[in-house]
């Protein structure tokens, strides 16, 4: 394919998304974009803060003093790389409050539009193929069962030395679910053409391999 597009893909928590996505992207020579690390790094700049989380107007003011640049095809907050903790348990509880608040939403979808308009991009996300970009020329659903899920999310908190239970984290991750699917804003959901894959079943690499066969099929297509 001479000419790129951008690829969106969606899907649930810890349905392998951007690991996926990240190695696909250097299959065929794309630029990766995770647009949870921005949610992410923005949720735990109010943390560390000491923010009220239940202050919606508190939060949407410290989107004043968090600046976002990308640079070298990285994201940079406040002139700093991305960190770890961005993925902690403390971080992953919280990160749902930050989601559904429009005007950060808002700041956000425009900052990856304005990223993303050269092409080139594959976009990972809860709401990349129906607000963020609709108008990508590839779209992916990426899912896996609840029951998959919760266990790649459980063994990723063991790794990280947090103590908890896989039947707590499956009980999480299905309220998060219920609420992605529920909320006004961000909605988790399946758009008309997109293709969905249901990597349950499926490691890593054979995943990344069933998008890449996708993405050379739309190339013989266009």
């Amino acid at each position: 394919m001479s000419q790129k597009i951008n690829i969106a893909i969606d899907g649930p928590a810890a349905s392998g998304k951007s690991a996926a996505a990240q190695l696909l992207a250097k299959k065929i020579d794309y630029i990766f974009v995770d647009t949870g690390i921005i949610y992410r790094s923005f949720t735990l700049f109010c943390l560390q803060n000491n923010f009220n989380m239940n202050d919606t107007q508190l939060l949407i003011s410290a989107l004043k003093t968090f600046e976002i640049k990308w640079v070298n095809n990285h994201f940079l907050f406040n002139n700093q790389p991305i960190s770890d903790e961005i993925y902690s348990s403390s971080v992953t509880k919280s990160v749902p409050i930050i989601a559904v608040i429009p005007e950060v939403r808002a700041l956000f979808v425009e900052k990856i539009q304005d990223i993303v308009s050269a092409k080139g991009y594959i976009v990972v996300g809860r709401d990349i193929t129906s607000v963020v970009l609709p108008d990508a020329e590839l779209k992916i659903f990426l899912t896996s069962s609840l029951a998959a899920r919760s266990e790649r999310r459980w063994k990723q908190y063991l790794s990280e030395g947090v103590n908890i239970t896989q039947k707590t984290v499956y009980q999480d991750m299905e309220k998060r679910d219920n609420g992605d699917k529920s909320r006004d804003i961000g909605q988790l959901t399946i758009v008309e053409d997109a293709i969905v894959f249901d990597n349950s079943n499926y490691d890593l690499s054979t995943t990344v391999e069933k998008l890449f066969k996708t993405f050379v099929e739309y190339g013989e297509k266009s």
